[in-house]
């Protein structure tokens, strides 16, 4: 049972995916499948629990068969298309194979390896875990309900006020109510799935603006950044919002300099999934909408920066309305008018700097990346290189520090939520700090005079190559 759940997860994922858009390639389509079909999973449970349905294992596994044969059904009408994207997928013919590209992979897979292991060997211990997002997901799994959920309802526990876990989405929490249900002895397959999962979301992506041998280094420095990787085996919903979030914004970079309209809506489905995470991946969904609205300004036509708007917000809105239906709403913290704070303004600059500069958290990601900026400068200038790639980064961080100034921490400190929620939350950007460093114009030169000197290993004769 357990594995057949898996199974019929990642399909409808795939479903999903494949619906969408049939660009993609063979390794963005496996790796965004459990992602998308744990998302599909969740908000199905929810919509389960507000039908008054027990959640179980039979109901659950039942309505994800249904939708799974229901996208079946719906792909087989798309069947041309598919059979033109099996096509796109065959014409792929092997990188260019260097020797940096070989130890790049296989580092990839060595951390891969070691990090499952250590996910699924430990058990669940930190703090927000034992009292929160792993404690939701096996009450939900053992009660059957979320609206009726004694954590939540019950007045001997403390989750009705400002900053507790009920004032967080839902996805991370029903995942691992899904893993219980499907009878795994740790809800940690869940991160352990989405480790494996990003990885090759991550590849693929690069892969289109840089040479495969840069792909595969930067995706291994992306996933060795030392806060990611150690809260990437740990119960917490930190480095599952940081997978839809990035891969959401690199999708979004992807359709702006790609041109392949699909993958604007791979985008929102993402940036849907990361605010169906944390409520503060609104911060990535407003830096999304600001360089659409400037498209659309540009181009005259606003259709899309609706849609595109009311799918990502979407997931907020459904669940803040559940919770308002059955009466399940927490003290909000949020002040929601404009105010001056010298004071709150000081702690932020300070504790943010010394995030930034903290290599023991994201090793050389910062650093490097400020060394790559001022180095490209002036094909940033001269020809706007990836200038929409840093404006999305540039925009997230400044939404998300706008946020943090707009909290009222009637429950923890500043400072403490600075060097602990703040530091967590830049994980989301770290994938996006180093998809920059391998895509700007200077590195990928370096790598292409480096591929050709030093690193290539001549393939045989006939043998076709594509960079």
């Amino acid at each position: 049972m357990a594995f057949l759940g898996l199974f019929i997860t990642i399909i409808s994922g795939i479903g999903v995916v494949l619906s969408i858009s049939r660009r993609l390639k063979l390794v963005e389509v496996l790796g965004l499948s459990f992602p998308v079909g744990m998302g599909l999973q969740t908000f199905l449970m929810v919509c389960l629990d507000s039908a008054g349905i027990r959640l179980t294992a039979t109901s659950v596994f039942a309505v994800s068969l249904l939708i799974t044969a229901g996208l079946g059904v719906y792909l087989y009408f798309l069947r041309a298309q598919l059979k033109d994207w099996l096509k796109y997928i065959g014409t792929f013919t092997c990188p260019r194979i260097t020797w940096l590209w070989l130890l790049g992979l296989i580092a990839v897979g060595v951390v891969v390896v070691m990090n499952v292991a250590k996910t699924l060997y430990y058990p669940t211990f930190d703090t927000d875990s034992v009292r929160g997002f792993n404690l939701i997901g096996m009450a939900v799994a053992n009660e059957g309900t979320i609206r009726g959920l004694s954590l939540f309802n019950d007045a001997n526990y403390a989750m009705r006020g400002a900053g507790s876990y009920i004032t967080y989405t839902p996805l991370t929490q029903l995942s691992y109510t899904y893993m219980y249900l499907l009878g795994f002895e740790t809800s940690k397959m869940s991160n352990a799935l989405f480790f494996i999962s990003f990885i090759p979301v991550f590849y693929g992506i690069v892969s289109r603006f840089a040479t495969h041998t840069l792909a595969a280094l930067t995706t291994l420095l992306t996933i060795i950044t030392p806060e990611m990787l150690g809260f990437s085996s740990m119960s917490g919903t930190n480095f599952i919002h940081a997978v839809y979030a990035s891969s959401g914004i690199l999708f979004f970079v992807t359709w702006y300099y790609k041109k392949t309209p699909s993958f604007l809506w791979i985008a929102a489905m993402l940036l849907m999934l990361n605010n169906w995470t944390r409520s503060e991946g609104l911060a990535f969904i407003g830096a999304a909408c600001c360089l659409l609205l400037w498209n659309s300004i540009k181009i005259k036509r606003y259709k899309t920066l609706v849609l595109f708007t009311g799918l990502c917000l979407f997931p907020f809105v459904f669940w803040n309305l559940f919770l308002k239906i059955y009466n399940l709403e927490a003290v909000n913290a949020v002040i929601l008018k404009p105010f001056w704070d010298s004071g709150k303004i000081t702690v932020i600059i300070t504790e943010m700097w010394q995030l930034f500069k903290a290599g023991a958290y994201y090793g050389i990601s910062f650093v490097l990346f400020l060394i790559v900026f001022l180095s490209n400068i002036r094909a940033i200038v001269k020809k706007q290189d990836h200038a929409v790639s840093l404006l999305l980064l540039l925009f997230s961080w400044i939404f998300y520090t706008i946020l943090i100034y707009q909290v009222d921490y009637i429950w923890d400190t500043l400072e403490n939520v600075m060097r602990y929620s703040y530091k967590r939350f830049l994980f989301s950007f770290i994938p996006l700090l180093w998809f920059y460093i391998a895509a700007n114009h200077n590195i990928k030169w370096l790598f292409d005079k480096a591929d050709n000197f030093l690193f290539s290993i001549k393939p045989p004769a006939n043998q076709k190559t594509k960079k």
